[in-house]
């Protein structure tokens, strides 16, 4: 890849894993959709072909929503037969059969009942160029961007950087999401029409809080439990690394800190960070079940990091067993002692002004 990024991170559980264990990221998405409707509702377009970027697409599920609701406020101003063109993007890795599978037969698809609409996909980072300048009016990016492009430092004590003890890895942690946010804001900036908008919903942290701390505890206390007992070493665990977390609205507007207010071209129209929601223990408050908050909270775990703990334990012979046991065993914990699942969704409204 350019600029020295190397990938560290494997695409989503795939087999559409990640569709059927994502509760959690389409109902964080569903507090920026007014927002992202508004912004369809103002951008600037001519006779030129409308383009609409889902940027990390994953599986698709969840982008089906946003996707219908751009195309919904763009033919309102533009006329009902407007064609328009749809590209999802994601890690050459990336689960696209399921993307696809999802637009052609999910009753949410935003292809249903439509003429005109005409989907494709991209197989690339989004930390490398994706389109020739000036091509994109409206881009969405969900949960993808608390991924870091590389991996920055081993961590001795966690598997996820921001719960770790040692300074050092808070700072290479800091560092590497500054260089990510800049450069994606960058290639961004380039792809985008003027008057563009560009969407982004990822985790985000208040000053005082950081949120995750249920969940990546327990995922961390299973890997611990499996080299007590044998079945990892030291070494498995010190290479055993998710490269994401979330950002601060300080780091997010650190790059727009100008005279101007702009970066790159861009202008932040609105940025914040919100509570995030817990489906499971609504549910669990409800029947007293713990059953089902276990296993929604390891699926959506293993949806997005089992893939990469795969990878990291792929010298293994029997890595798959491996990842079984692990997500077994925290799904185990996770019922023995049910809680509430605090986590925040920072969302960033950018507006292509240069």
């Amino acid at each position: 890849m350019s600029d020295g990024i190397i990938p560290t991170r494997a695409a989503m559980e795939g087999g559409g894993y990640y569709n059927r264990h994502s509760a959690m990221q389409a109902a964080g998405n569903a507090a920026a959709l007014a927002l992202w409707q508004s912004a369809a509702n103002s951008v600037a377009f001519g006779d030129e072909p409308l383009v609409i970027v889902d940027y990390g697409s994953s599986q698709g599920k969840n982008s089906m929503d946003p996707v219908a609701i751009a195309i919904q406020a763009l033919r309102a101003r533009a006329g009902e037969e407007r064609s328009i063109e749809v590209i999802h993007t994601d890690l050459p890795s990336n689960d696209f059969t399921s993307l696809f599978n999802a637009l052609e037969s999910d009753p949410q698809s935003y292809m249903t009942g439509s003429t005109g609409i005409f989907p494709s996909a991209i197989g690339r980072s989004y930390y490398e160029p994706l389109f020739t300048p000036g091509r994109v009016h409206l881009g969405w990016n969900s949960w993808t961007m608390q991924w870091m492009s590389q991996h920055p430092i081993d961590i001795p004590d966690h598997i996820f950087a921001l719960h770790s003890k040692f300074e050092d890895v808070h700072k290479a942690l800091l560092l590497q999401q500054a260089r990510d946010w800049r450069l994606f804001l960058q290639r961004r900036a380039s792809e985008l029409r003027h008057d563009g908008r560009l969407l982004c919903l990822f985790p985000g942290r208040p000053e005082d809080r950081v949120g995750w701390e249920w969940l990546t505890s327990e995922l961390w206390h299973a890997l611990l439990s499996m080299k007590h007992d044998g079945l990892l070493s030291e070494n498995d665990l010190l290479h055993i690394n998710i490269p994401t977390a979330p950002r601060k609205l300080a780091d997010i507007r650190a790059p727009f800190a100008t005279g101007d207010g702009a970066f790159a071209g861009l202008r932040i129209e609105r940025s914040e960070i919100l509570p995030g929601p817990d489906l499971h223990w609504d549910a669990f408050e409800r029947t007293g079940d713990p059953l089902p908050l276990a296993r929604g909270w390891t699926g959506m775990m293993r949806a997005f990091s089992g893939p990469t703990v795969a990878a990291s334990l792929s010298a293994k012979p029997n890595r798959a067993a491996l990842v079984d046991e692990l997500y077994g065993r925290m799904e185990a914990s996770l019922a023995s002692n049910p809680r509430r699942h605090e986590h925040f969704v920072a969302v960033v409204l950018l507006h292509k002004v240069g």
